[in-house]
Order: C-alpha cells, then structure tokens, then sequence
C-alpha cells in the first residue's frame, strides 16, 4: 500500500512539473491591457466622456444662430382682415447681447396701424440685450460654464473609474501569483518530503534506523500531500478571481485556463507598466488625483449656479434698438433716423424724424 502511495505522488510531481513546462505565461503587463481595453467598467468609463462631450455640445447650441418666421391670416366672406407676416434671424452671443434682423409684411383691410409697413415689407437690423438681470450671466452662459465643467468632471470620473478598476486587477494578479509560487513551494516541499522518505525506508531496510522511523517520514509525506492540495485549492480561487477581471471584446468574460501561470519574474516589469519608473514620490501631488479633480469641477459648476441664481435677484431691463429701411441691398439705407426702440418703460419709438430735429 505504502509502494503505491509513493508511485501516486511521484505521478502526481512529474505531471505538474510536465504542466508548468508546457504552460503559457500571462504576464502583468498583457493582463492589465486586456482588463484597461475589454473591462466593462473601462468602457463604461469611456462612455462617460461621450456624455460630456454631449452635454457641451447641446450647451453651444444656444449660441446658434436662430430663424423664426411668424405668419398670421384672417379672411372671412371675401373680406381679409389681416395678413401678417414676420420673419427674424437673431444671433445670441456672449454676455446676453443678441443681434437681430427682421422682415415685416402687413396688409389687410382691418389690421393694426401700428402695424402699418411699405407695400415691399419693412427690413430692421439691430441689437438687444440685458442691461440688469441677465448682462453678466444668464442662463445660456451658466449652461455653457457648467456644461464645460461637467466635461472635464467626467474626464477625471473616467481616471478615478479606470484607476480603481485597474487596481483591484492588479491586486488579484498579485495574489494569483501568491498563490502560484505557494503551490511551487508546497511541491518542492512534497518531493523533498518523498525523497527523504524513501532514503528512511532503504536505510530501515539495512537495519541502519528503526522501522517506526518510516511511518513518521510517511506522515510527512501525506502532511505535504495535504498543504499541497490546499495551495491548489486556493490557486484555483484566485484564477477565478482573476477570471472576473478578463473579458474578450464581445463583453464575454474568459477563464483562465489552468496552463496559464503568472510571471514569476515581474519584479522589473511592475514600474515600468504602472509607468512610475524613475519618479520619485514626491513628484506626486494630492492636487492632481482624479477625486479632487472631480470635486473641484462640481464645486466650479454649483458655483456657477450660485451666481446665476444671484443675478436674478437684479432688475430686469432688456433694451432693443433696431434701424429700419425699405431696401437693404444698400447699406446708406440704414439711416440714424429710421429707427425702432423698445426701451425699459415700455417705450415704443417707431417714426421718422426730418432732418431738421
């Protein structure tokens, strides 16, 4: 029985000595570009720079030049009442100031006199903005702030995401190669254990030792055998545990297979992965760690908020000044005296002054 023990574990040695030959290496190196390109989280974390990149572009589309045309029609029993039409292409810029050119049209037997304009229609070109609530900040700008803010928030959420993820990897790199070099010990520890008892069990055979002295070389060997299970045990849960971390590009996650061993030699290979090779610590600084970086971010965009909200507390007075002409393809038309404005009071100036006043 004893015989056949020994051939089983010296079976067993000569089959994971066999295994590691014909193994494949994962080096850290590869395993952290697998996890950084194919890790759900990693690509989550792409995603969020997409969404900030959106929310900016959506905050720029109120600077977009706009173009409203207005058309209003009354006629009932052959009579037309009124035929309105307005037509206005404003351009928003910084600091709530607003360009604006309009084209008015107004026939009909009842319309406004107030809305009376030449037979050709009625060209305006000129500028509106906020002299009160709404000058410095209003709430196009706070958008715009925020949306910029909230882009490099999502820059620095993307670092810390991919950081955290690619920490934990390489903590359960470090522990499956733990684990593998305790699993080579426990294998060396068995074969010297083999070794020893079977030079006890030649020498108790010359009569040089006393037979009792293999059992306690025998209970040796299975003390290895067992430690030896128990490190294949947990080998087996760290790859699994390293498995977690290792996707293909359909987002299938992959197993590691037991012919893949970590890289024993990785002493010189960890810095230069991590990229800190030759960078001293003090070169680190708190001030650049994606957290703050992030928090600062939200802080800059409530502050901005903040503002937004205290200038409403400000009057609002909104002033438009515009000139008016018949012709527009002739620039000389835009007379001083031709003009139309509506002032804070609700002032509605729209006349022609001779030029004598």
């Amino acid at each position: 029985m004893r015989k056949y023990v020994t051939i089983l574990m010296l079976l067993a040695t000569f089959s994971i000595t066999g295994q590691v030959q014909d193994s494949i290496v994962l080096r850290f190196n590869e395993f952290l570009g697998y996890v950084k390109k194919y890790h759900p989280i990693a690509k989550q974390a792409q995603l969020t720079l997409g969404i900030g990149q959106a929310n900016l572009m959506k905050a720029r589309g109120g600077f977009d030049p706009k173009i409203e045309v207005d058309y209003d029609r009354k006629e009932f029993k052959s009579t037309e009442y009124y035929d309105r039409l307005n037509a206005a292409f404003k351009i928003p810029t910084w600091y709530g100031i607003e360009l604006k050119g309009t084209f008015e049209q107004n026939d009909g037997d009842f319309l406004n006199p107030a809305e009376s304009v030449p037979t050709d229609g009625l060209y305006s070109a000129g500028v509106s903005m906020s002299l009160g609530q709404g000058l410095w900040i209003n709430d196009r700008m706070a958008t715009l702030k925020q949306a910029k803010l909230f882009r490099e928030q999502t820059k620095a959420d993307r670092d810390l995401l991919v950081n955290q993820i690619l920490y934990n990897a390489a903590l359960a790199y470090f522990d499956w190669l733990r684990a593998f070099n305790e699993a080579e010990i426990y294998q060396n520890f068995l074969r010297n254990a083999d070794i020893r008892f079977r030079g006890i069990k030649s020498r108790a055979a010359a009569g040089d030792v006393a037979a009792i002295d293999t059992v306690e070389a025998k209970i040796a060997v299975q003390t290895r055998a067992l430690g030896l299970e128990q490190a294949k045990v947990k080998l087996m849960k760290r790859s699994l545990e390293l498995s977690n971390f290792l996707w293909m590009n359909d987002n299938v996650p992959v197993e590691i297979q037991p012919n893949v061993i970590p890289d024993v030699n990785i002493g010189g290979e960890i810095d230069v992965t991590l990229e800190i090779l030759g960078k001293p610590l003090n070169s680190f600084t708190i001030e650049n760690h994606p957290k703050l970086l992030s928090l600062g971010y939200k802080i800059e965009g409530l502050r901005v908020d903040k503002n937004l909200k205290a200038n409403k507390l400000l009057p609002k007075i909104d002033v438009e000044y515009n000139f008016l002409t018949e012709t527009p393809s002739s620039s000389t038309r835009l007379k001083p005296k031709n003009t139309k404005a509506v002032l804070p009071f609700d002032y509605l100036c729209f006349c022609e002054r001779s030029e004598g006043t």
